[in-house]
Parts: structure tokens; C-alpha cells; sequence
């Protein structure tokens, strides 16, 4: 059986927004988000299976964690949703449409990609043993989170946002992540792209370098009526650093969209 992630809510009516978070991080990322989207609808965080709270699965696999998704929705009786994933989040959101098509109202797939960098196994070997030594020097994933977050948010962020994410790393494991991390490479749905045929919105950060502008209007190009939104002067965290505007951007692209409760 699929582990049962944990999960934070908020809200309730209109088809579910279900926010899947990147490597690293917990459901509290998108505390901002929950407040937001709550006031409207039922809005879901999930903590992806292996980080705490959750259980961490057996094997680790996109399998896994596709029906560990599909899990936590019929926990919640809980049929079709929008499905919004960030980085990591919207590879699963990816690996969970080609699973449970029939469940996704619509996506958002925000600073991610439909294959993770490059396909020479060499690089993949270099890339996680690279991850290994930037966490070397710390005891717990705590201690080393503000410094690999550092990499990933703008100098325009507010100190609270910053603190939401330094608070949804804390209960990360080093030994968690480091073995997320080695799934994360393996990540490769790029010739599915063209079979999406749900409605999706695409989002970037102007200055990411995880997941680059360019990388994400390549998808747009190859999913059917997808739309794109950049953010200028952001990072990899625009939930955290032009919170405002990415709730916004959400809230006009699901507002746009036909919304009665399939449930």
C-alpha cells in the first residue's frame, strides 16, 4: 500500500488546490498559500512521503509518490483537483497526471521541468555526489538549510518569508534528502508533454537558475494550450518572494477555469 503522507488544510467548496512542495521542504512553504487560496476553497499542502511528518515509503520511486498522492485524495474523498507542483513537486505533479489523468482538473508547473538535467549518467553521478558534500559540514538538515536555501531565493525577499522557508526545512532529514535527491535525477516525462490535455499554467522565476526560464517556455511549447507566467526579479521561490503576485497569477488562472466541485 502507497504511504499516507501528512498534510495541512485549509478552506473548503470548489474543486481542491492541491500544492505539492520542492526537494528540502515541507508543507509549511506554502502557509502563505493556504491562507490565500483557503479563503475561497479547500486547499491542500502536502509533506511529500519520506520527509517528517510523513512515513517515508518503503522504496522510493515516482510510482510511489504518484499513488501516495492518489492516497491522500481518497483519504480525503477526494476525486479530481488542480494539482499545483513546485520544482520536485511538479515532477510528481507531472507523474501523477500520466498515472490519474482522470483526476487532475488542471496543473501548474511551477519552476520545474519535464526532465531533470542531463541524460549522461556521469553528470547525474557528479550532480547528487556534489549535493552530498554541500551538507557535509552540518549535523542536521536545519543547520544546513539556510544556506542551500540561499542559492534558491532573491535578495528581494522579507525576513518572515525567508523564515517560512528556513521553518518547512526543519523537519527534513539530511539522510532523506539525500536519497530524494538521487530519485530527483532520474526524472524523465518529456516526450509526454504533448499528451497533456488538461488546462496548465507554467511558471518561472526571471533569474532561477534550478529550473531556468528557457527550459519552461520550451514546455509551453510542447503542451497543448498551456499558458506561461515569468516573474520578474525572482528566483526558484516566487510563492516566498513575490507572494502577492504568484497568488494572483493562481487565482486568475483558476478563476478562468469552469470550477464545479467534481467530488
Amino acid at each position: 500500500m502507497d504511504a499516507i503522507p501528512s498534510w495541512l488544510a485549509s478552506g473548503h467548496d470548489d474543486t481542491p488546490l492541491i500544492l505539492l512542495h520542492g526537494l528540502g521542504l515541507t508543507a509549511e512553504t506554502w502557509l502563505p498559500q493556504l491562507h490565500h487560496f483557503g479563503r475561497t476553497r479547500q486547499t491542500i499542502a502536502w509533506t511529500q512521503p519520506g520527509f517528517a511528518p510523513s512515513p517515508a515509503p518503503t522504496t522510493l520511486s515516482w510510482e510511489g509518490l504518484a499513488g501516495s498522492l492518489a492516497s491522500m485524495l481518497n483519504t480525503l474523498n477526494i476525486d479530481k483537483a488542480h494539482i499545483l507542483g513546485h520544482s520536485m513537486g511538479g515532477m510528481v505533479a507531472q507523474e501523477f497526471y500520466h498515472r490519474y489523468p482522470q483526476r487532475v482538473k488542471s496543473l501548474i508547473l511551477y519552476s520545474t521541468s519535464s526532465a531533470f538535467g542531463s541524460s549522461d549518467p556521469q553528470w547525474k553521478e557528479d550532480f547528487v555526489r556534489d549535493r552530498k558534500k554541500d551538507v557535509e559540514p552540518f549535523a542536521n538538515f536545519t543547520e544546513a538549510a539556510p544556506a542551500l536555501l540561499s542559492a534558491f531565493i532573491g535578495p528581494g525577499i522579507t525576513p518572515t518569508m525567508r523564515q517560512f522557508a528556513n521553518i518547512a526545512s526543519r523537519d527534513v532529514s539530511i539522510a532523506g534528502y539525500l536519497e530524494t535527491m538521487e530519485l530527483l535525477v532520474t526524472f524523465n516525462r518529456k516526450a509526454e508533454l504533448g499528451t497533456i490535455a488538461v488546462p496548465t499554467l507554467l511558471l518561472a522565476g526571471e533569474h532561477d537558475t534550478q529550473a531556468p526560464p528557457r527550459g519552461m517556455k520550451r514546455m509551453v511549447e510542447q503542451i497543448p494550450g498551456a499558458q506561461y507566467v515569468e516573474f520578474a526579479g525572482v528566483q526558484h521561490m516566487a510563492n516566498l518572494e513575490a507572494t502577492a503576485m504568484f497568488n494572483q497569477v493562481v487565482e486568475d488562472f483558476l478563476s478562468s477555469l469552469p470550477d464545479r466541485a467534481d467530488r
